[in-house]
């Protein structure tokens, strides 16, 4: 009797770290995921309409408008393979020891929260300068001497402002998560901020060359954030509120028990959710679509709580509840 007990908890903790484990069949599952959560926008069969964002160009929105089925897509294609990389550097941050491919499965899920994130549109792109700000924010802490390192950080910060003017405000935030991974050192600071002043420098050179037309900088495009009033929103984003705040609770733990490096990299984390935020908060009426620059953050935020409980039943119940929801909403929204 006690063999049978024993040989039911260790299936049962082989189930439950399944997807903690990276080999054949667990991606295969993953994609499988994946296919189950994208095909319900795809049967919408229409682009959800979202507002042009502000950069100093003028505005963009969606991406190849003219074909729903080419736009889509694209679109999949940059989601899957951004929750790929979004994958390694999760295992590269150390957040966690065994992860496996379960930090990839929640940004698909976050990412199939609402049907503009499935479009091709100027957040996809910004999803891979954010990524490759992470990556470059994991590199430098790990070296001693991050010039180089620091210099190219503010070329992504100036990339960012000149795809969506509202993320001046994630700049000052940008110096913080410096700030938390290693020593103050004016050097370092100095050369990000000329990093930052690059791609403005080639933009205006650019457009003048060309004969183009920079847009006139004005406060009025920083407005308090809109949130429609969709009951399918008010679910999934209150969801994810809770989801939120027991992860805050969970991460509470690591400041303890984790290694310098993690913790470093935690705070790194919460400048980097708070400084989104903000920018989020005065996005105006782009309304839900704008929280896909959330998408980074949360996602290791919602991962780590799923790793980090420590009983698996109960997290097993936390994630099934979050991917159920999540499905089930996406199908009543395709057939409505």
């Amino acid at each position: 009797m006690n063999i049978e007990v024993v040989s039911l908890r260790q299936n049962y903790n082989v189930l439950l770290s399944y997807f903690k484990k990276q080999q054949p069949a667990t991606v295969f599952l993953f994609i499988v995921l994946f296919l189950l959560l994208k095909i319900p926008f795809l049967l919408k069969n229409n682009f959800y309409p979202i507002i042009s964002v502000d950069n100093l160009l003028g505005g963009i929105g969606i991406l190849f408008a003219g074909s729903f089925y080419l736009n889509f897509f694209l679109a999949q294609v940059f989601l899957f393979s951004q929750a790929i990389i979004f994958n390694q550097l999760f295992r590269l941050a150390g957040y966690h020891e065994s992860a496996g491919v379960v930090p990839a499965i929640y940004y698909i899920l976050l990412s199939s929260f609402h049907p503009a994130f499935n479009e091709f549109t100027i957040y996809t792109i910004i999803g891979f300068v954010l990524l490759w700000m992470f990556y470059m924010l994991l590199q430098i802490t790990v070296k001693e001497s991050a010039k180089v390192e620091c210099f190219n950080l503010g070329i992504i910060g100036g990339i960012l402002v000149l795809l969506d003017l509202h993320c001046l405000i994630f700049l000052p935030f940008v110096f913080l998560m410096l700030y938390a991974l290693k020593p103050f050192r004016l050097e370092e600071y100095l050369l990000m901020l000329f990093g930052m002043l690059c791609p403005f420098y080639f933009a205006f050179g650019a457009t003048y060359l060309l004969d183009g037309n920079i847009r006139p900088f004005t406060l009025k495009i920083f407005e308090w954030f809109h949130f429609h009033n969709d009951l399918y929103n008010k679910v999934l984003f209150s969801m994810l509120g809770v989801y939120l705040l027991c992860s805050f609770v969970v991460m509470q733990g690591i400041n303890f028990s984790a290694g310098f490096k993690k913790r470093k990299n935690v705070n790194m984390l919460a400048f980097f959710l708070v400084g989104m935020s903000v920018v989020l908060l005065f996005s105006g009426t782009y309304g839900e679509p704008a929280s896909f620059l959330l998408l980074i953050p949360v996602s290791i935020f919602l991962t780590l709580l799923m790793l980090r409980i420590r009983k698996n039943r109960l997290a097993e119940f936390f994630n099934l509840i979050f991917v159920l929801v999540v499905i089930s909403i996406n199908i009543i929204r395709a057939f409505r």
